[in-house]
């Protein structure tokens, strides 16, 4: 994983939710890479190749291929397109593609495969989007780039009700929480405990989106 963040319990894959109180929370130490993807062990199994040839594929190309795109490599990206995976393919999890690039903030890889069709919105087993995904990262050009491509700023996952802007104003993230609230992010939206985003910040101690989001009313 390209990065470490201090505060959001986010919920991927197996998704680890910590427990505050009696609930999971979109605060602490930000999901692992390996809790994203499948386990690093399958990693040496996917063979991935600059340019694999074309009509062979199958279950070791589509995990390539999500691969690929959660460590940003966009050729291998393309190439495994070449060869015919489908752009939305998605693992038994429901995670596609597109979210993986998004969740670690791989601009040019999100920027491709929606250009070439895959589904801004699709949603994972738990009802999380690519834009879920990328808000709890500092990625604003990432989050710019779906919301351009008509991502919802309100999505909400099916667990726990959280939504983009909680994820950014918990990790503190203060130009994602900008953008989103450009995009018409709902900031009194609350999670199923009756947590905003505003409180979530608080929580974690990120007063400058505490201020930012009072001043933004």
């Amino acid at each position: 994983m390209r990065r470490h963040s201090i505060c959001v319990i986010f919920f991927f894959l197996s998704l680890i939710l910590a427990v505050m109180g009696c609930k999971g929370k979109p605060l602490g130490e930000r999901v692992k890479a390996e809790d994203l993807k499948t386990e690093e062990s399958k990693k040496e199994e996917w063979h991935m190749i600059d340019e694999p040839a074309k009509g062979q594929v199958g279950p070791v190309e589509e995990e390539a291929f999500r691969q690929a795109a959660f460590e940003g490599e966009l050729e291998n990206v393309k190439a495994l397109l070449n060869q015919g995976v489908d752009c939305n393919v998605a693992d038994q999890e429901g995670h596609t593609a597109l979210m993986f690039a998004a969740f670690n903030g791989y601009s040019d890889v999100v920027g491709h495969l929606i250009e070439i069709g895959a589904v801004v919105d699709q949603r994972d087993m738990m009802d999380r989007t690519a834009l879920l995904y990328g808000a709890t990262g500092p990625f604003p050009e990432t989050v710019k780039i779906l919301l351009d491509k008509g991502a919802n700023p309100n999505a909400l996952d099916s667990n726990e009700h959280f939504s983009p802007l909680m994820h950014a104003a918990a990790e503190g993230h203060l130009e994602v929480v900008k953008l989103l609230l450009k995009y018409g992010a709902d900031r009194s939206l609350k999670d199923i405990d009756g947590d905003d985003a505003s409180s979530f910040a608080l929580q974690a101690g990120h007063m400058h989106v505490v201020e930012y989001l009072k001043l933004a009313e």
